[in-house]
């Protein structure tokens, strides 16, 4: 290894130190009271170092929210339901969206840091309301395939199918919102909510 290779792989390691000190204090305490210095405390270094690698605090967070939405698609991805493609489609639709949530709830409040900031550079990553979002969206762009199995949907137009899995998607995002800050609801009424909601999209998509 060269001398160059060592030191750009010290940087990284330094880089992903302060990114993953940042995602802990945010976890632990919000994205408000994050600051340089904590972070700097945290790892037990001056808080210039950091600006060495980061341009501040903004910086940190975008990062540290734009990896979040990364590994949540890497979690949608590596799903059962990419594997079963024998499944039928209500069976793939509804197996599909409880993955999604389930793996968005124990996410918990980084689910929440990413999905409800409103920065314009996390935004070019998570929003998925705008015409042709399907066509720049993983997560929705996938949906909109499932969808495309079911015989109700074969036939209709691309914007219909699209507008159709934004709001199952904006209905699963409340849902999830809903359940993470009502943290008291028992197993069972959390079961029972997200079956009621899988029963409720398959009806609007098979109507």
């Amino acid at each position: 290894m060269t001398k160059e290779e060592r030191q750009e792989r010290e940087r990284e390691e330094m880089r992903v130190l302060i990114l993953d000190t940042a995602s802990q204090l945010i976890a632990e305490g919000g994205i408000e009271k994050l600051s340089i210095r904590k972070i700097a405390d945290k790892i037990e270094y001056s808080p210039g170092i950091i600006y060495h690698y980061f341009q501040g605090k903004e910086d940190i967070i975008e990062q540290v929210l734009q990896k979040g939405y990364r590994d949540m698609l890497t979690g949608l991805n590596s799903g059962p339901a990419r594997e079963q493609i024998e499944q039928s489609p209500e069976e793939l639709l509804k197996q599909s969206l409880r993955q999604f949530i389930k793996m968005s709830l124990a996410e918990g409040s980084q689910y929440r840091n990413v999905m409800l900031n409103d920065s314009p550079s996390i935004l070019s990553h998570t929003a998925v309301l705008f015409k042709g979002a399907a066509q720049e969206r993983q997560a929705l762009g996938m949906l909109c395939q499932c969808l495309r199995q079911f015989e109700q949907m074969s036939t209709r137009e691309d914007i219909y199918v699209e507008r159709t899995a934004q709001v199952i998607w904006s209905a699963a995002f409340g849902l999830i919102l809903r359940i993470t800050i009502e943290k008291g609801l028992p197993e069972e009424q959390r079961e029972a909510l997200i079956a009621h909601y899988l029963e409720a999209m398959l009806a609007i998509v098979t109507k």
